[in-house]
């Protein structure tokens, strides 16, 4: 089934702030320009931090994640038919932070010229271990592919990543693409659900573990559908559509990153505290999770995809 859709000009149905229910300005328009120079500070609706380790979280982050398992999940995902209806089979794809690269697989099994980059030599080697596919190491703000060269590019969980803002990286994103290629790319949803109690449960969380002497580092920024599609067209893209990015019930990627978050989960066999395995939900979540999609996806979504295109 198709996950929701909305228009892009339509703007965040659930959006907090009056200003932000705007539709985002045309490229190039003065408005866009005021817009950006804010938008270069990166001033979004939540920023996530975590305790510094001292580890490279991209080297480790998928130390624990069998590839068969993420490769099986594509089919539980929401946004699985847009990929499949925005995606050219005839034209080279590029999946930019494909971590275990279980998008390249299950899309090149399906006939698509897709080929796979990450920071993340070690997921790259365990992906190469699974499936002979196309994989190289790069970083996504500098890839190493000439101008214009893919008509698409996947970005899940990526541009979120930098301090800086996702501008950037959204920008190297361009330059690869042909005029008129498509971007597909997630980040993590700031949804209702969050900004009305998940976020201050955070801070309150942030600050103990401040008291406490453990040192915060940013994670990532959370996005409103209305930030993300000002931001994509900051960087040179037209957006197309907006989906959400979860899976499908029982399963749940927002849900299940925000109970974790307090109530524990499982690593491999050893169960940390009181809680569930990743991506399934517990019988609190599911009721929730049926109650929120009652009223809309968007309520509870883990995250939001934009289809996006270059423009000249």
């Amino acid at each position: 089934m198709r996950g929701p859709v909305r228009s892009a000009r339509g703007g965040d149905p659930y959006l907090g702030r009056a200003a932000d229910r705007r539709p985002a300005p045309a490229r190039g328009s003065a408005r866009l320009r005021r817009r950006g120079a804010a938008l270069r500070r990166c001033v979004v609706s939540f920023t996530y931090y975590t305790v510094d380790t001292g580890i490279e979280t991209s080297q480790v982050f998928w130390s624990f994640d069998a590839v068969a398992d993420h490769v099986e999940l594509c089919d539980a995902e929401t946004t699985l038919p847009v990929f499949l209806a925005a995606l050219p089979k005839n034209e080279s794809i590029l999946d930019a932070g494909c971590g275990l690269a279980r998008w390249v697989i299950f899309l090149r099994t399906r006939g698509y010229r897709v080929v796979g980059t990450d920071r993340a030599y070690s997921a790259l080697a365990a992906a190469r271990r699974e499936a002979d596919v196309p994989l190289f190491t790069a970083d996504t703000m500098r890839l190493p592919i000439r101008d214009a060269a893919l008509g698409a590019v996947i970005s899940l969980g990526v541009v979120e990543h930098d301090p800086a803002g996702p501008v950037a990286a959204l920008r190297e994103i361009r330059r690869v693409l042909r005029p008129g290629g498509i971007a597909l790319v997630a980040v993590p949803y700031n949804n209702p659900f969050r900004r009305a109690l998940i976020n201050h449960l955070r801070r309150l969380r942030d600050w103990q573990k401040r008291r406490a002497g453990l040192k915060l580092v940013f994670g990532e920024y959370r996005f409103t559908a209305a930030e993300l599609t000002t931001f994509l067209h900051t960087a040179g893209f037209e957006v197309e559509s907006i989906h959400v990015d979860d899976f499908t019930p029982p399963l749940g990627k927002g849900l299940w990153v925000d109970s974790s978050s307090f109530f524990g989960y499982r690593i491999g066999p050893i169960e940390i505290a009181p809680g569930h395995k990743r991506w399934e939900l517990n019988r609190r979540a599911r009721v929730i999770q049926r109650a929120a999609n009652a009223i809309s996806p968007w309520l509870v979504a883990g995250g939001v995809l934009a289809v996006a295109r270059r423009v000249d």
